[in-house]
């Protein structure tokens, strides 16, 4: 395969990485729950959690370990199955959300590390986004692409998810539309639930 200019190189990984990291997903959903049960910091470290989780499938797309992925197929279902069970986890307790009155606030050093690692763990276990790294670099990433430019590549992905999710996260978080939605939180955080146990089922189902 021919290897491709810096340049036309960049341009289609970010513009592949931008319609992926924009598409509806349990990224998107974990953050946008995050945000609307914990508030913008929570919704911020996830996305931020989210970014973090990148760094892990930039490594093994570019730099030679997706052999694990070809060689150990049932990796894959392994993966698939306790990416799913997370997301089921989370909108299990979603569903058993109670009204602001009835809940109790929580310590700030476990809720901070909690929001990164949702957000971590919810993009590392994704399998939709390891097939995609792994597809978009093997079909553009060949031997002669210089190590600079895969680690500009990937630096560009992490920064950009994290800077689209906490754009979300902070959009969602706005002190007026948060204490406007108030009385009706539960009842989001409850429909939040629903989303993240739908896409569970639609991760154990998918091939």
């Amino acid at each position: 395969m021919t290897a491709l200019a810096p340049i036309p190189l960049f341009a289609v990984v970010a513009s592949a990485h931008a319609l992926a990291v924009a598409s509806p997903g349990p990224d998107l959903a974990i953050v946008s729950r995050q945000t609307l049960a914990h508030g913008r910091a929570a919704g911020l470290r996830t996305a931020w959690g989210v970014a973090a989780g990148i760094c892990v499938h930039v490594g093994y797309a570019m730099f030679g370990l997706r052999w694990a992925i070809e060689q150990l197929p049932s990796l894959l279902d392994l993966l698939r199955l306790i990416g799913a069970g997370l997301l089921l986890w989370i909108g299990w307790n979603a569903l058993r959300a109670a009204p602001a009155s009835a809940t109790t606030a929580t310590d700030a050093k476990p809720a901070a590390a909690r929001d990164f690692g949702v957000g971590f763990a919810t993009n590392v276990l994704n399998v939709k986004a390891m097939l995609f790294f792994v597809a978009l670099c093997s079909a553009v990433i060949t031997g002669a692409t210089p190590t600079g430019l895969r680690l500009a590549l990937g630096l560009w992905m992490v920064l950009a998810t994290g800077a689209w999710f906490s754009l979300v996260a902070w959009s969602l978080g706005h002190p007026q539309l948060r204490s406007r939605l108030q009385r009706s939180a539960h009842w989001i955080d409850r429909t939040m639930g629903v989303v993240l146990i739908g896409l569970a089922l639609a991760m154990l189902m998918s091939s």
